[in-house]
């Protein structure tokens, strides 16, 4: 007997939903009472479950323990489970939010890439001529060094562009009004994100934005979590690529950081996988938007009791806290030690 059919002779009815890890299920929680807040995926890892609503989750062993109120061993004995097989399954890592399925970004186009190492490099240039000046002074301002700077690949672009999508490999959009869409290069810092066949994404962020976006990612570019020092088996996670630069500046002996764009972006696969063999993280985004709040409910579900809170003491982020006093090593030291 699988956990669905488990969980469906107690009465609760489930209906398919997805293909999902061999078939999810979704229906009422026998827990909270919750419609179709509970999932289950009875071919995945022996058969789990986890709802949304109450965050219980398990196996057909633990479902048993938790309605029927028997032990462990009574528990296997019903289900016709060896406890050592058991044990074995369960020795694994695996996430303790069952219902997370991370994205997988792939790499841009090599033409994409190919255009966007040329922009790249004279950026590059840009930032260390006198025109480029205005725009090293705000890094600098954020507490970045002119040799973390250059370790980073940040660069400065003068004025804003427009290309033929299709010259970056990208497929041809229209406009309402009839137009070629065309692929926006706006001016200001470039922070790229970089893998072993070159950038794999530019981000711009413009020194006067008016009403528009202060950050624009160029069309076409991974949306992956920049991470810098991936070997480190502790993490410290950051909303902005320079608040990351500046981590790995102060600590990168320490930690590795990981920049999420945003505080309501989750980890990709790949950062996901690190993160679930990782022994900390110290989350420092900022959740005191309304609406960011109920994005913090993911990591503490997903990551467990290894996962901290851990923001600036003062200022909004570790730039700000930086340009405040704050001795970013200190504040980084202070969460690996709780």
């Amino acid at each position: 007997m699988n956990v669905l059919e488990l969980i469906t002779g107690d009465g609760f009815t489930f209906k398919r939903v997805a293909a999902t890890h061999g078939g999810e299920y979704a229906g009422p929680c026998p827990f909270c009472g919750g419609n179709d807040r509970f999932l289950i995926w009875p071919e995945d890892k022996g058969g789990r479950y986890w709802c949304r609503g109450c965050e219980k989750t398990g196996d057909a062993i633990q479902y048993m323990r938790d309605t029927r109120g028997i032990s462990f061993a009574d528990a296997c004995r019903a289900l016709g489970i060896s406890k050592a097989g058991y044990r074995r399954k369960r020795s694994r890592p695996i996430s303790e939010n069952p219902g997370f399925r991370p994205k997988k970004y792939d790499a841009p186009p090599a033409l994409w890439m190919q255009k966007a190492e040329t922009i790249l490099k004279a950026s590059q240039s840009n930032l260390w001529t006198p025109g480029g000046q205005a725009a090293l002074d705000v890094l600098l301002s954020k507490g970045l060094t002119e040799e973390t700077i250059r370790r980073a690949g940040i660069g400065f672009n003068p004025t804003e562009l427009y290309r033929d999508r299709r010259g970056w490999g990208l497929p041809q959009e229209i406009r309402s009004d009839g137009k070629p869409k065309l692929l926006w290069i706006p001016a200001g810092l470039v922070i790229p994100q970089q893998d072993h066949e070159g950038p794999a994404r530019l981000r711009i962020r413009r020194h006067d934005p008016g009403e528009g976006p202060r950050y624009v990612i160029i069309a076409g570019s991974n949306l992956a979590p920049l991470i810098l020092e991936s070997e480190k088996n502790v993490f410290v996670i950051v909303e902005s690529e320079l608040d990351a630069f500046l981590c790995w500046q102060e600590a990168g002996d320490l930690t590795s950081a990981m920049a999420m764009g945003a505080a309501g972006m989750k980890p990709d696969i790949s950062a996901h996988e690190l993160l679930l063999k990782s022994e900390k993280i110290l989350n420092g985004l900022d959740y005191d938007e309304a609406g960011a709040r109920y994005a913090w409910k993911f990591w503490p579900e997903t990551y467990g009791q290894k996962l901290i809170r851990w923001p600036v003491p003062i200022g909004k982020d570790p730039s700000d806290a930086w340009q405040r006093g704050l001795n970013i090593r200190a504040w980084i030291e202070a969460g690996l030690s709780e």
